[in-house]
């Protein structure tokens, strides 16, 4: 149970999101922006909230816990709790500037190197450092290879490299979340582990 519940935080550490409630879906007459005018506006969303729900899926095991992710660049600060559906706390992570503080089964750690720490519980190399770029669907190295959608020009996938293993980010259900295009589905998948993810709320 440490080690699934280790997994799940890891991975939930990097989303990414910040303002009100999922409000609008994007449909045909939705403004189209030009890849390049979305991509400058995603570079400004730094500070952002989301709750939804994520699940962990290995080999013949799944994890789900409920999630609540809070971040704000400007000051380095971030707050992220995965619950049971219960609402049994399963872990709580802070960050303050570059110090991760991490509470799982009445165990804390701290750390300022999160991916280290990571696999060190757990055995796996998990893209902590990038998945709050990922969410937003930009690219969090300039080599990765992002898919768009013919018409509105928003990622479908994305693929990247992170600590010498491809990634494949699948995006799905756009809405406006006051004027940033975001999507509410996605699927992140390495090998064989795959990261689903539903957000009910963005906050920014």
């Amino acid at each position: 149970m440490f080690r699934i519940n280790l997994v799940i935080f890891v991975t939930l550490l990097l989303l990414s999101g910040c303002s009100s409630v999922i409000n609008q879906p994007v449909d045909n007459t939705t403004s189209i922006q030009s890849i390049e005018q979305r991509q400058q506006q995603m570079q400004t969303l730094n500070q952002w909230e989301l709750a939804g729900k994520i699940a962990f899926i290995q080999e013949n095991k799944r994890q789900s816990a409920t999630l609540f992710w809070q971040r704000n660049d400007e000051k380095e600060t971030e707050k992220l709790n995965l619950s049971t559906v219960f609402g049994i706390n399963i872990l709580q992570l802070t960050r303050e500037q570059q110090e991760f503080t991490l509470d799982v089964d009445d165990n804390e750690y701290k750390t300022k190197d999160l991916d280290q720490l990571i696999y060190s519980l757990t055995g796996l190399n998990l893209p902590t450092r990038a998945m709050s770029s990922w969410l937003k669907g930009i690219a969090y190295l300039p080599e990765d290879d992002i898919i768009y959608h013919p018409t509105s020009l928003l990622p479908l996938s994305l693929t990247s490299r992170y600590n010498n293993q491809e990634w494949q980010i699948k995006y799905n259900k756009y809405h406006i979340i006051n004027q940033y295009q975001l999507a509410q589905q996605f699927t992140i998948t390495q090998g064989n582990f795959r990261i689903k993810i539903i957000i009910h709320s963005w906050t920014i």
